[in-house]
């Protein structure tokens, strides 16, 4: 049940037919595992916090530079060189403290990940390389987690939404190279692009959670030039990981 203060700070959501304070319940419970504090990350946390749910764990190696502050919205000049875990886990605290707020500062890969896991509801890819977002499905497929995943490059980006059992996976749609090469370099981005990738991260939680319509079996594909939206309907993949 929702308490005094919760009903006045979700007020507005809670006016909403789609959410109500059933909806706003049950977003108060859910608890996800971001992958990344950086472009993406950074709204898609903000609003996942503002939003209400229960615990966000975020997971970060890197400190903040003075590149970063054109997209990376959780941070400013006075975080230079500061672990991006330690400015999250404050500024996040900050915005709203009924929410709990996990921070580590981890290289996850195959084996590192898998700690983290453990009743999680959601597991979300904000990293900027492609090793992390197949390795962010692989192991929302291997435990059955729900998942999104985005990227983006320049003005345009991708995000679809996996439910392992039952959708198609991102290497359903990518197909995994057997060997992923580091990039030469770094990619051209505008900021409002990652802000408006990880905006809709977060809406993907949040109407999942409330079972509203998603991108489960769709991949969004979004052209911030000509200020196109394509939605593309996937199948499941028989041979994928995520039919085995």
């Amino acid at each position: 049940m929702l308490s005094k203060h919760q009903k006045e700070r979700y007020s507005r959501q809670i006016l909403s037919p789609f959410i109500g304070e059933d909806g706003q319940e049950k977003l108060s419970k859910i608890k996800v595992l971001q992958i990344g504090a950086g472009g993406l990350g950074s709204p898609f946390a903000f609003y996942l916090v503002a939003v209400g749910i229960r615990e966000l764990t975020i997971i970060d190696n890197d400190t903040v530079s003075i590149s970063n502050l054109q997209r990376q919205i959780l941070y400013n000049e006075n975080h230079i060189g500061i672990e991006k875990i330690q400015v999250a886990k404050e500024v996040l605290s900050n915005f709203n403290s009924e929410v709990t707020i996990n921070v580590y500062k981890d290289y996850i890969d195959e084996n590192s990940i898998k700690k983290y896991i453990i009743d999680q509801d959601f597991i979300v890819d904000c990293s900027d390389n492609f090793k992390t977002k197949f390795l962010v499905n692989k192991i929302a497929v291997e435990y059955n987690l729900k998942c999104v995943i985005a990227g983006i490059k320049d003005f345009f980006g991708q995000i679809m939404t996996i439910d392992p059992k039952r959708t198609a996976c991102y290497q359903c749609v990518f197909n995994e190279p057997e060997t992923i090469n580091q990039e030469s370099g770094p990619l051209p981005v505008i900021g409002v692009t990652p802000g408006i990738l990880g905006t809709l991260e977060a809406l993907e939680v949040i109407k999942t959670s409330l079972g509203l319509p998603n991108l489960e079996n769709k991949l969004l594909m979004v052209n911030l030039i000509n200020l196109m939206f394509d939605k593309i309907d996937l199948v499941k993949n028989e041979n994928c990981i995520c039919s085995r």
